[in-house]
């Protein structure tokens, strides 16, 4: 995939439509966490939506997606939704809405089928988080424009591509035991590496698959058409039989064609102008 940019430094772009509506899903989410956690003491989202990779094995399939959008805290969330907004804005743009929704959504359930995955050989515990298609972002973000240059906690210019590797450094000799959620973030960041590498499968596969607006649309247009042929071939069969009215009389038609006449003359040709 070719860009345009070379080198550039700047706090960060315009926010997109769907970045946005994800931020809102996100923070909306959060919120109802925070009254059933803290107002209510009880959780009642985590049990059902994080997670869990022995529920998993028990067919709660929707946890490998759903954990993404479930946050710890307040800062969890913030991270998340600001990363989000930094490298997930320049990819839809670039994208386009639909694809650029596929690829996040393919990070962060390869993310937590990675996890699932481990989990047999190093158990995981809960997992939650945004990260998994964050880091994703990331990586598809630095192969697209590997000398775009980001400012590294806010002061240092790096390349994109440098500021990834660290990024994947630190989180690979980080500690912080069964908080951080290492193998989401690495398969996240597998997944967008296969989503840049491998773009045009991905898009094409994708399309092939859930394009169900553009779907509707064909069959929409296929109706019309449908209607435009039955409305140009009953013109023709309506003129025949006015030619032979006005040659013979009306008395000269049969049923049927007086019938068709009928129900032609008020289907096709009493528009309202």
């Amino acid at each position: 995939m070719a860009s345009n940019y070379g080198y550039q430094t700047r706090f960060g772009p315009e926010l997109t439509p769907l970045v946005r509506n994800l931020i809102i899903i996100n923070v909306a989410i959060f919120i109802l966490q925070f009254i059933s956690g803290t107002l209510l003491h009880r959780s009642f989202l985590e049990p059902i939506f994080a997670l869990n990779p022995e529920k998993v094995s028990d067919f709660w399939i929707w946890q490998l997606l759903t954990y993404s959008f479930l946050h710890a805290d307040f800062f969890h969330i913030l991270f998340n939704m600001f990363s989000l907004w930094m490298f997930g804005s320049e990819l839809e743009s670039t994208w386009g809405s639909d694809i650029f929704l596929k690829g996040y959504l393919f990070a962060a359930s390869l993310g937590g089928v990675l996890t699932y995955l481990v989990h047999f050989w190093w158990p995981q515990g809960i997992v939650l988080g945004a990260s998994g298609g964050i880091y994703g972002l990331l990586v598809a973000f630095a192969m697209i424009w590997p000398n775009r240059e980001i400012l590294f906690m806010a002061i240092f210019p790096l390349k994109a591509k440098y500021f990834v590797i660290i990024i994947m450094l630190m989180l690979a000799f980080s500690g912080g035991g069964g908080h951080i959620a290492h193998f989401a973030h690495a398969g996240g960041a597998l997944g967008g590496f296969l989503f840049v590498r491998y773009f045009d499968f991905f898009r094409n596969f994708l399309n092939w698959n859930f394009s169900i607006s553009r779907s509707i649309q064909r069959r929409k247009m296929r109706k019309y058409q449908e209607e435009m042929d039955m409305r140009v071939n009953a013109k023709t069969r309506v003129d025949e039989l006015l030619d032979k009215i006005s040659k013979q009389g009306m008395n000269s038609l049969t049923r049927k064609e007086k019938k068709f006449l009928n129900e032609a003359s008020t289907k096709y040709f009493n528009d309202k102008n």
